[in-house]
């Protein structure tokens, strides 16, 4: 089984709730075995643009864990607070990749 990951990507236009948010939402992402792996507002776009000041990748042990931290009421209770205090965003689940191992790989 391979690991999942969210990106979310979005403008902070309220600091202060942001903060509130951050504080009750990581409790939630440890309890559902999950791995905050990134949360950057300082990012080095080297092609294209990236339309958010603020990017974070969360690691989860499968897709199902991933889908059930987001659907947790435990992370119901705070999600609202992200969406009032940021703006432009989005919130996408990811595979991860597993090269194929042994003598058939490809």
């Amino acid at each position: 089984m391979s690991k999942a990951y969210v990106l979310v990507q979005f403008n902070i236009s309220d600091p202060e709730k942001f903060g509130f948010y951050c504080q009750n939402a990581a409790p939630t992402i440890l309890s559902n075995g999950g791995k905050l792996l990134v949360a950057a507002t300082d990012t080095d776009v080297r092609e294209g643009m990236l339309p958010a000041n603020r990017v974070t990748i969360i690691e989860f042990p499968s897709r199902a864990a991933a889908e059930a931290w987001f659907a947790s009421s435990e992370y119901s209770a705070f999600k609202h607070l992200r969406h009032e205090a940021t703006s432009m965003g989005s919130l996408v689940f990811l595979d991860g990749f597993e090269p194929p191992t042994g003598p058939d790989k490809a």
